[in-house]
């Protein structure tokens, strides 16, 4: 088996995130104006993509310093690989109402999460502490994104159907949060134990 060039191999997940990042934000770009009618939505929005644009700018220096060519060249290699495989999830320019946006928007930031859990791997295990802490920045941002995303859907999907004429109470939503939080704790306390025999199980 010929063996890979670490640099290249760690650009390419780079220069995938990159594609991502731009993608997203040219996305939430439209829904900002789309939703405006939801402020409380278009806020959080806004500082969701503030942060995707610090992504942006970070990764495209990373991108500069480690391929030795500009973003743009950059992104034409990587672009369709990972927008092809990411299209359904990541296609947010679509008035389909707010919480489908709000939804896709899940989907997409879940994405871009895991995209940087693989981009963080890859920097430690091939001894790139820079690129590592990078990737781990950005994965807590996502991290906390994904979970205000938790936090404004309920609410946001009982308004949208009171809109909508149906009998939506939002006495509903303290209930719904619990749920959410237990679901999510329960979920964790099995991640701990999983992630006690990661190392064992591809050994």
């Amino acid at each position: 088996m010929a063996s890979k060039d670490p640099i290249e191999a760690l650009n390419s997940y780079v220069t995938d995130m990159l594609a991502l990042e731009q993608h997203i934000k040219k996305a939430i770009d439209g829904q900002i104006e789309d939703l405006k009618s939801y402020p409380a939505v278009t806020s959080e929005l806004r500082s969701i993509n503030g942060t995707i644009e610090g992504h942006i700018s970070t990764l495209e220096g990373l991108a500069k310093t480690k391929g030795g060519k500009g973003p743009a060249d950059l992104l034409k290699q990587a672009g369709s690989a990972v927008l092809g495989l990411g299209a359904a999830a990541v296609d947010l320019v679509r008035n389909e109402g707010l919480p489908k946006n709000l939804r896709d928007d899940y989907t997409a930031c879940s994405l871009a999460t895991i995209g940087y859990v693989m981009l963080h791997t890859t920097a430690l295990s091939l001894g790139d502490r820079q690129v590592g802490d990078i990737a781990h920045r950005h994965l807590s941002d996502y991290a906390r994104i994904v979970m205000n995303l938790h936090n404004i859907i309920p609410a946001a999907t009982i308004k949208f159907l009171q809109e909508d004429g149906l009998p939506a109470s939002d006495s509903a939503l303290p209930e719904i949060a619990r749920n959410i939080e237990e679901v999510w704790h329960q979920g964790s306390s099995v991640g701990n134990a999983t992630q006690a025999n990661l190392g064992k199980t591809w050994q």
